[in-house]
């Protein structure tokens, strides 16, 4: 068995290799690409809930956040911790989205074991957060967010800016251990790989799923206090299936709160000059 230790030296190495053509005041993304402009955008976190139930549809992914988070607890946390991270990559110097990513990866070492749900016939209970096949699809309910919310509260992108998005997010993809190999070719292939995944039984919202919901809307004041929010632009805008597997509803009450949401986020990106506007992240760095 190889030593943590050990891993973390190969995973560096690794990450070494992708930043070696990198100068040390520069990032993974320049301000100058199309995933760095839709990234900076704070609307997207607007379709964090919608990323977070994709993401525990996978059975897997479900139960290495019950056993593994703290979600119930420390959920502003726990955002906190993620969105630094990911803002790290996305717009940190080369060595700032390394100690990111190497920190990701050592949460990541800890997290596996075994699902308790029933699972769809042939898939193997065991679970490892470091699994390319989950880390893909984390980060596809990522891109696949980002590009809903850019578009539904910035503006809409041209099949050109869409294709540059998802060849830059396969790069970010990089920083986590995604093999390239491992992402669909092209934006058109990634979208006919989206709905086949979300029509396939690899997608199942669990009892421990359905847990993490109810806790991700209800574990503390302040998640209580945002809940109406939260679940009504989950409700709007996952699939019909995922909404049923959850048991949302989209009545009266959950589409005028989602109209109300998407038309003074609009005001508000149109009223906020865009070097105001972006993440703090971004605007150290522009």
């Amino acid at each position: 068995m190889v030593s943590p230790d050990r891993r973390s030296d190969r995973f560096r190495q690794y990450l070494e290799n992708l930043a070696r053509d990198i100068e040390p005041e520069s990032g993974f993304f320049s301000p100058h690409t199309v995933f760095w402009r839709v990234s900076r955008e704070p609307a997207l976190l607007l379709a964090g809930m919608r990323a977070l139930l994709l993401q525990i549809a996978h059975p897997k992914i479900a139960q290495g956040v019950a056993d593994h988070s703290r979600y119930r607890e420390d959920p502003l946390g726990r955002g906190i911790r993620t969105f630094t991270a990911v803002y790290s990559l996305v717009f940190g110097r080369r060595e700032e989205a390394i100690a990111a990513a190497l920190r990701v990866r050592a949460v990541h070492d800890r997290v596996h074991g075994q699902v308790t749900d029933p699972l769809p016939p042939g898939m193997d209970p065991a679970y490892d957060a470091n699994d390319p096949e989950l880390l893909l699809w984390v980060a596809a309910t990522l891109l696949d967010s980002s590009i809903v919310a850019y578009q539904l509260f910035v503006e809409p992108l041209n099949a050109a800016d869409q294709e540059r998005f998802y060849q830059q997010a396969r790069r970010f993809g990089q920083l986590f251990g995604i093999p390239q190999q491992r992402y669909p070719d092209s934006w058109a292939e990634f979208q006919s790989w989206w709905q086949h995944m979300l029509a396939s039984d690899t997608l199942t919202v669990t009892d421990t799923a359905r847990g993490i919901y109810r806790g991700l809307l209800t574990g503390t004041w302040f998640t209580r206090v945002l809940a109406p929010f939260n679940y009504a632009m989950a409700a709007m805008l996952l699939p019909d299936r995922l909404v049923d597997g959850f048991g949302m509803r989209r009545r009266a009450p959950v589409r005028m709160t989602f109209r109300a949401i998407v038309w003074i986020t609009r005001v508000l990106v149109w009223l906020l000059p865009r070097r105001l506007r972006g993440v703090p992240a971004a605007r150290r760095r522009e």
